[in-house]
């Protein structure tokens, strides 16, 4: 995972692990990662003994309105993508970004592509 954090490292202004847990092939995750825009993604993630997943990628900007958040909670299961989901506003998507690297992609995208605009 650090791997991941250090590819990003350019957008990213901190990282931290508030809960990282793993015993066998059970894991545990709350991490919060601040990028160099201020924005801050709330990272959760489990995975559960029968291998089962749970996570929930929460993107905010810097006075903590939603920008986008990603999960698995069995809410919407008319979705293609069920249960995997996103949030953007009150709206809900279907979502193929289903781990970190996929959601750091994303949000990395977008900065990168705010930040080469600024500069034009």
């Amino acid at each position: 995972m650090l791997d991941l954090f250090s590819e990003y490292r350019r957008l990213i202004a901190s990282v931290h692990v508030l809960t990282y847990e793993r015993e066998g092939n059970i894991f545990r995750s709350k991490i919060q990662i601040e990028f160099i825009d201020k924005s801050i993604l709330f990272i959760k993630e489990y995975v559960f003994a029968n291998n089962e997943r749970k996570y929930a990628y929460h993107w905010a900007d810097h006075a903590g309105n939603l920008i986008c958040r990603w999960d698995n909670a069995s809410h919407w299961p008319n979705l293609y993508s069920f249960p995997h989901h996103k949030h953007i506003g009150k709206d809900i998507f279907e979502s193929t970004e289903i781990s970190i690297d996929d959601v750091l992609r994303v949000i990395c995208d977008k900065l990168d592509h705010a930040t080469n605009s600024s500069q034009e």
